[in-house]
């Protein structure tokens, strides 16, 4: 019985998985309730200030490029997430009922794998960008 609880069997494989898809579920929203919001708000605030006093239409076509990526993403982000905790679920379930063989179960937690790497590549990219555009936030409010 020890076995079926061990990270290496699919079900322990299955579980991390799915602690790993309620991370992405936290990270995304961590990122749109904090750093999304604060560079919308600090976007808006460049310019009504800085953007009328000096050209730096570069550094906000970026930022706006950025956070409207981030919007449309997070949507396909928070919907892939959910899919895959299904996925996952049922995957944990189907295991249970010992539904398939160990090759076909392996290629079912693979896939599943790759679509929560992509997720958190997706998430990685997005906080680097903001982390990058925060920086820029502040130096243009100091010119």
């Amino acid at each position: 019985m020890m076995v079926a609880c061990s990270v290496k069997s699919p079900s322990g494989q299955i579980d991390a998985m799915l602690k790993r898809v309620t991370v992405v579920e936290r990270r995304v929203d961590k990122l749109y309730d904090g750093d999304f919001s604060y560079l919308v708000k600090e976007y808006a605030a460049l310019d009504t200030t800085v953007a009328r006093q000096k050209d730096i239409n570069t550094e906000m076509v970026l930022l706006q490029a950025y956070l409207q990526q981030f919007e449309t993403q997070r949507v396909i982000i928070v919907k892939n997430a959910s899919l895959s905790r299904q996925q996952l679920s049922n995957l944990k379930d189907d295991v249970k009922k010992q539904l398939y063989d160990e090759a076909t179960t392996s290629k079912y937690i693979k896939d599943e794998e790759k679509e929560l790497h992509t997720m958190e590549a997706q998430l990685d990219y997005f906080q680097g960008k903001f982390d990058a555009q925060k920086k820029v936030v502040k130096q243009l409010r100091k010119e």
